[in-house]
């Protein structure tokens, strides 16, 4: 399976240890954008953390890290279309832990 075919399970790995680490952010998601006919991330949207724009900028930032880290380029590119990618989730306490062991082994 290629790497644009993991961006939402990706995604979804990312939010869980965002989740993880900012448990004062209950309402914390992620989406992601995507150009069309493009393997990676266009911009990454960052729920949840609606008044503290420094705070959302950071996890933004990190965010975007971790998805390069995963092999996933993050560029927005001017006049292209995008749409919207959710993450998929891990549904499980099981999958959250192997989502973030998987995710200890790039950071």
């Amino acid at each position: 399976m290629s790497n644009s075919d993991l961006r939402s399970h990706h995604l979804g790995w990312i939010e869980a240890y965002l989740r993880t680490e900012n448990e004062d952010l209950p309402d914390l998601w992620l989406t992601g954008q995507c150009h069309y006919a493009s393997k990676g991330f266009a911009f990454i949207v960052v729920h949840g953390v609606d008044n503290d724009t420094p705070r959302r900028r950071a996890l933004r930032s990190l965010a975007c890290d971790l998805l390069g880290r995963l092999g996933h380029d993050v560029e927005l590119q001017s006049r292209r279309d995008v749409y919207i990618l959710d993450p998929e989730r891990p549904r499980s306490n099981h999958e959250i832990l192997d989502a973030l062991s998987a995710l200890r082994e790039v950071i």
